[in-house]
């Protein structure tokens, strides 16, 4: 091995062990080389030792060789055996394959007569069914439309038997087929015919009709493909002719040749005719098309038992309306003019329902059995109308602010009749969007937006400070002005449900305005009658009775102010009974004011009692001159229920339910003696500044009178006083319960 290793890495003989080894190239090196004799001592050696190291290697695996040339024998023999016994096997192969052979092709021989056998069988029954076939068509050709879809199945029978033409050139055959190609031609006008007059009459039985024949010719699905495309073509081209404006010439007042008037009055006309008769043949192709689409789901194929719109293998509807929304997106966005688009941004309203009348149509008509799994698509009209409805509302709210601003000029304040000028185009505004919820809202907020300009303008013009804080003989130009103010105001509020419910919550913002104005004018009368009644306090009520006057002096001092208030200022409303609500409240806080006033009076003896349930009558008297509708409002009946009061005994107070308990505690200390203290002078404040507290806050006089009655006990504790005042418990039992 050590040799083998020393040949393989010498230069020399590397070169023998290489797969390219070419003995001419090596030859020729050594000769070109001049080392020929150098060259063949070297290849002694290496021969020498090859020699030396192959008898070394036998010498060592003697034994091994032995075996090996052993075993290389009875391999050999093995060999021969399978060789013998392959070649018997290979003589026994071709004996089966002779003996096989002619079954094989006696057996080849008689398949193929038996398959010319059974074509021949077949063409000769095909023929024999095509002849008897073409006698019965003959005599349903006779009968017409009778049997017409029998007639289609015999010739869609005798296509399948005709097949792929193999049965041409048989005479028997061929001398039919030229009148059965033209009895074809027949049958299938026929059938156009039908179902050309069953969608048009809406008869489901001439379509039914037609429909079943046309499935067998095969031809179901190109005739409804067909109808379909031919329905959408016409409401493509006659929307397209619309939107163009290629009616004019229809109308009067048109010019002559086709030549458009632009925004007139006779081609608007024309226009909204044409788009009105326009979505009137659109509802008649969907009824034609709702038919078919009925007729394709109740006919069933006789064979397969399912459905004509199965076979068909599209849902005609959907097809329709998806083709009738791609239609509209393109046409009201490429195919309009400028007249066009300024009759359609104008009168938005009207294509708007125009068009959801038609989605309505639609859906009422799939309310019917078997088109419940039909989807319409969701066809978004005002996206489709986007851009007339912002140009519409836009100019609409312009509509409603210009004679707003015009109305509303400056500091001048507008008639009722112009204001009324205003609420008539607001309420045809209003109107022309009830059609549809959304653009009813959009109109709403375009209603909105100028009732609260209205008010905006109203409150610009009120008056306010000293210039209508003072009482004259007459209301002054600035109070009058003012009045002016709340009549606009009282009109806008009194018309707003008559524009629309849905705007009855900007109705409180226009009383608030109403009511702030209103205050202008009451607020001095209520700060002159408030200081009137301040002056009861200085009036004498501790009398006997034999000493009974008239009523007090205040009395006629009030009647002036209320009569005055109303017959120089009220009197100039124009709708007082908008503003009933408002002067019952200034109403019942003075009375309440009134009562507060009177429960404090002290002293206060019988004779006094007297002559204060006399004032009280005649406060009843004067307020009810103008306010009669409020006789039975609480203002009154608790004045009337403390006049009562006046004359009751202590003891029967505490049972006392129809008197506010605020004023019963505080009339209670009128009665009693000096040491229990009214709660004013117990806080060191005067009647006025005391009932001004009260009326302020009266979720509080329960604890000040409290106060005032613990600080009775107290002062009775601290004055060793041996018994209480006889009112004094009965205040306790009051404000226990």
């Amino acid at each position: 091995m050590n040799a083998a290793k020393q040949i393989e890495s010498d230069d020399i003989f590397a070169e023998f062990l290489n797969d390219e080894y070419n003995a001419e190239v090596y030859s020729s090196g050594i000769i070109a080389a001049a080392s020929v004799s150098q060259s063949l001592k070297a290849l002694k050696e290496g021969i020498t030792k090859i020699d030396e190291a192959l008898e070394s290697h036998v010498t060592e695996h003697y034994e091994d060789l032995i075996n090996q040339a052993t075993g290389m024998d009875i391999l050999e023999e093995s060999l021969g055996l399978v060789h013998g016994r392959v070649e018997q096997l290979q003589r026994s192969m071709m004996n089966i394959k002779r003996r096989l052979s002619e079954p094989y092709r006696q057996m080849q021989t008689r398949t193929e007569q038996l398959n010319h056998l059974q074509k021949t069988c077949d063409v000769l029954r095909r023929v024999s069914r095509i002849q008897y076939l073409s006698k019965r068509l003959k005599q349903q050709l006779e009968s017409g439309n009778k049997e017409i879809t029998k007639t289609a199945q015999t010739f869609n029978e005798l296509d399948y038997l005709y097949g792929n033409g193999d049965l041409k050139g048989i005479s028997a055959v061929d001398k039919d087929v030229e009148w059965i190609q033209m009895g074809r031609k027949k049958v299938e006008s026929q059938a156009e015919q039908l179902l050309e007059q069953g969608l048009s009459s809406l008869n489901q039985n001439q379509t039914s009709t037609a429909l079943q024949v046309f499935h067998n010719f095969g031809k179901l699905k190109p005739t409804v493909k067909r109808v379909l495309e031919a329905s959408c073509l016409e409401m493509r081209r006659e929307l397209k002719a619309v939107l163009a404006g290629k009616m004019e010439q229809q109308f009067n007042g048109l010019a002559p040749g086709g030549v458009s008037l632009g925004g007139s009055a006779g081609w608007r006309a024309g226009f909204w005719s044409s788009l009105d008769k326009w979505t009137t043949q659109v509802t008649g192709h969907f009824d034609q098309i709702h038919v078919l689409h009925r007729t394709l789901g109740r006919r069933k194929d006789p064979t397969t038992h399912k459905s004509l719109l199965e076979e068909c293998g599209s849902t005609p509807i959907e097809v329709f309306v998806q083709n009738l929304q791609d239609t509209l997106e393109e046409s009201l966005h490429n195919n309009v003019n400028n007249s066009t688009k300024a009759a359609l941004d104008a009168d938005y309203p009207k294509i708007l329902r125009l068009l959801l009348g038609l989605w309505k149509h639609f859906k009422s008509k799939l309310n019917v059995e078997g088109l419940e799994t039909v989807l319409l698509p969701d066809i978004d009209v005002h996206g489709i109308l986007m851009g007339h409805q912002c140009t519409y509302l836009a100019r609409s709210l312009n509509k409603l602010l210009d004679p707003i601003a015009l109305a509303f000029p400056g500091r001048e304040v507008p008639s009722l009749s112009e204001v009324e000028n205003i609420i008539r185009i607001l309420l045809g505004e209003v109107s022309a969007a009830r059609g549809d919820t959304q653009l009813k809202q959009m109109g709403i907020k375009n209603g909105t937006k100028a009732i609260r300009e209205i008010i905006s303008r109203c409150e610009n013009l009120v008056m306010h400070g000293s210039s209508v804080n003072y009482i004259t003989s007459a209301p002054n130009e600035y109070q009058i002005k003012n009045l002016q103010v709340i009549n606009i105001l009282c009109l806008v509020y009194t018309k707003i449900p008559d524009i629309s419910d849905s705007l009855v919550f900007i109705s409180d913002e226009v009383w608030s305005a109403i009511s702030e104005t209103l205050d202008t004018i009451l607020t001095p009368f209520r700060s002159q009658i408030e200081h009137i009644f301040g002056t009861i306090h200085e009036t004498d009520y501790n009398f006997e009775k034999t000493e009974l006057s008239d009523y007090s002096t205040y009395i006629n001092l009030i009647e002036e102010t209320v009569n005055h208030l109303w017959k120089e200022y009220i009197s100039q409303l124009t709708l007082k009974e908008t503003i009933a609500p408002k002067i019952k409240d200034f109403q019942d806080s003075l009375l309440s004011l009134y009562l507060y006033h009177l429960s404090v009076i002290r002293p206060l003896s019988e004779g006094g009692k007297m002559k204060l349930a006399s004032d009280i009558a005649e406060i009843e008297r004067i307020f009810l001159q103008h306010f009669e509708r409020d006789r039975m409002c609480d203002s009154f009946r608790n004045l009337r229920s403390f006049r009562a009061a006046l004359f009751l005994p202590d003891r029967d107070l505490v049972t006392l339910k129809n008197v506010p308990l605020p004023i019963l505690l505080n009339h209670l200390f009128s009665r009693a003696g000096d040491d229990l203290a009214s709660p004013y002078k117990v806080a060191g404040w005067t009647p006025n500044q005391y009932v001004a507290w009260l009326h302020s806050h009266p979720d509080e006089v329960i604890d000040m009178i409290s106060g005032a009655v613990q600080w009775y006990e107290n002062m009775v504790r601290e004055s060793n006083i041996t018994s209480y005042d006889e009112i004094y418990p009965i205040l306790m039992q009051i404000l226990k319960q």
